[in-house]
């Protein structure tokens, strides 16, 4: 069979999708096809009747755009796409939207999306890979955008540096980008850089041409013992078209007279569209055959594949349970650790870590994994926020949980993987300690003012903020049981155990804490919601006033929101005053209150203590403020 005539099979399917949906990138495809091919037909170690074996090598598309290029493939090997779902390329509810979204069962094993998180999901599945024993590659392809983004470079260090030699990425080195040729911002020695990582690096000169060269630095990527691998590929973006090799070809489709031109170019019929003929249909069938002939000669259980869904069982969460509020107050990234530490100790597939704040975050637990010894549960990532959280992807998708952490203030860093990870519904539990303006001299560059807002708005993620010991022993139950991503937010000082906070209670995103009601005849004067250390804040301004104040902690505003009007109009009834305690931006609260009692300006660099009385986050002055509204 000429295989070429596959290669230009995957090209024209591809642009016949592009061409169909009026929209998307050709360019890659055209360019990429003879690598796919190469990679998927003759070195991947997978089966698409079983799409979830366990020891099944992984594919990443970092360069996510050019998608059309892997349904199309994903096609001819029989997973679930038929010719009708190629044709709803981009369309609504379609099976082949515009980027590559999550979904193991049809060979989609990341969304990426944002250029640069395929690398940095790479590399998490490499260590989740190599932490569960398996012995098998991922495979990431990635393109000149991928690499100029600078997560790319915190992965690739973070790889090299424990020595993942289980993952392999292609480098698609067309030399192009949207705006131009890459020598206008891009001309560093990106060989060099690798190499100073601890990567080898490896190169196939002509990779429109030359399979055999392609087939053959794949294979030595395989053998390597110590240290990731980075294969360059020079291919030619657009290949065959009128626009091959330049800008004109990466996001747009090519047209109805030059796909035309481009399928004769080929040696294609150009009046038919979404064709496969049928001995190419045949070797994709006999290829699937030989995929599966691979596991039984391997003496692995052809039909052994694994969900890798993390799972909880209602053990765990009762030894979780016992840690709650004792005689001595804590800050809650200090009751954090107490929970950290017993789950490191009774759950096996767990991976900790934080970006080298580890003593201030309080998450070090024992037995840190390490180049030489992937069986630990800590990892260290060094400052490296922003692909610590892609990292974490990656490693969620292997069925192990990670837990990773930093300040709250630098979620700047780190939001394109947290959604990710809430677009994907990626279970890691994200710790960010230092919650507010209230950690003191190190002033307002690291004092958190907007983040939790900033959390708040991402669809899907569980945003924490527990007010003593037994509200973080439940913000963790819950970011356990939860199907998806949590943020739990902590504080650096000492918080006041509040009598009447409850795990249990925690559920409902918000419940009573506090009530000053005198008798039974006395009618309802305001309720103050409060969060994590303004809690006992509340408490104590409705100790001191001479009104029935109900206090209601709210640690997370979006369980709240999924409760039943009955409990919402309960907890919060209309025509009563409310007011809204958070020592951070007020921007969300109205849709709880009237009132906002927060900081809409960056922090300063004082003491707590001045820092309180400048903010006004004193019982006094909270007072003052309720009775004047």
């Amino acid at each position: 069979m000429d295989e070429f005539k596959i290669v230009n099979t995957l090209r024209m399917l591809s642009v016949d999708m592009v061409e169909k949906a009026n929209s998307g990138h050709p360019g890659m495809p055209l360019g990429c096809a003879p690598l796919m091919f190469v990679l998927w037909c003759k070195v991947m170690n997978f089966s698409p009747t079983k799409s979830l074996l366990k020891y099944r090598d992984r594919f990443i598309l970092s360069n996510g755009h050019g998608c059309a290029l892997l349904y199309s493939m994903l096609h001819l090997f029989g997973y679930d796409y038929s010719i009708e779902d190629l044709k709803n390329f981009r369309q609504l509810h379609s099976k082949t939207p515009g980027h590559p979204e999550f979904h193991p069962k049809l060979g989609i094993e990341v969304s990426t999306g944002p250029l640069g998180q395929g690398i940095a999901n790479g590399v998490g599945m490499a260590i989740a890979s190599k932490k569960k024993g398996l012995d098998n590659f991922i495979y990431v392809l990635c393109g000149d955008g991928c690499l100029m983004e600078g997560i790319s470079y915190e992965a690739a260090s973070l790889a090299g540096h424990i020595g993942l030699n289980n993952l392999i990425l292609l480098y698609d080195d067309n030399g192009i980008t949207i705006d131009g040729k890459t020598d206008i911002t891009f001309t560093e020695d990106v060989r060099g850089r690798f190499s100073s990582l601890q990567w080898n690096v490896l190169e196939v000169e002509k990779g429109d041409t030359d399979l055999g060269d392609i087939y053959s630095k794949l294979l030595l990527a395989r053998y390597s013992k110590d240290n990731p691998t980075i294969i360059f590929v020079k291919t030619t973006i657009g290949y065959g078209s009128f626009h091959s090799g330049k800008s004109a070809s990466h996001g747009a489709p090519l047209g109805a007279n030059h796909t035309k031109a481009l399928k004769e170019f080929f040696g294609f019929d150009p009046e038919k569209s979404f064709f496969v003929d049928e001995d190419v249909k045949c070797y994709f069938e006999n290829l699937k055959k030989e995929k599966e002939k691979y596991f039984v000669k391997s003496g692995l259980d052809v039909f052994e594949e694994e969900d890798d869904v993390f799972s909880i069982d209602e053990q765990i969460l009762k030894s979780i349970r016992l840690i709650k509020n004792g005689e001595k107050s804590l800050a809650s990234r200090d009751s954090s650790s107490l929970v950290l530490q017993k789950m490191a100790e009774i759950i096996p597939n767990i991976l900790i870590g934080s970006a080298d704040l580890a003593e201030s975050n309080k998450t070090m637990v024992p037995n840190i994994l390490s180049k030489n010894d992937f069986t630990g549960n800590y990892i260290h990532y060094g400052v490296r926020e922003h692909s610590m959280c892609a990292v974490a992807n990656g490693i969620s998708c292997f069925g192990i949980l990670p837990v990773v952490s930093t300040f709250l203030v630098f979620i700047t860093y780190c939001l394109a993987p947290i959604r990710m990870a809430a677009l994907s519904k990626h279970k890691v539990i994200y710790v960010f300690t230092h919650d507010s303006v209230f950690l003191g001299e190190d002033g307002p560059t690291h004092q958190p003012i907007e983040s939790l807002t900033i959390l708040r708005s991402i669809p899907g993620l569980l945003t924490i903020r527990p007010c003593d010991t037994n509200e973080v022993s439940g913000a963790y139950q819950i970011a356990l049981e939860y199907d998806g991503p949590s943020a739990i937010i902590l504080s650096r000082q000492v918080l006041t155990n509040i009598d009447k906070s409850n795990m249990d209670e925690m559920r409902f995103g918000a419940y009573i804490v506090y009530e000053n009601k005198k008798d039974s005849k006395s009618d309802l004067d305001c309720i103050i919601i409060a969060t994590g250390s303004e809690v006992s804040l509340a408490i104590e301004v409705a100790k001191k006033l001479d009104l029935f104040i109900r206090v209601v902690s709210m640690p997370c505003c979006e369980l709240y929101d999924l409760q039943t009007q009955e409990y919402k109009n309960y907890l919060l009834p209309k025509n009563i005053k409310k007011m809204s305690l958070e020592a951070g931006a007020t921007l969300g609260w109205y849709k709880y209150v009237d009132h906002v009692y927060g900081i809409d300006t960056f922090g300063t660099s004082a003491k707590m203590n001045d820092i309180k009385e400048y903010y006004g986050f004193t019982v006094d002055k909270v007072c003052s403020f309720l009775l004047n509204k």
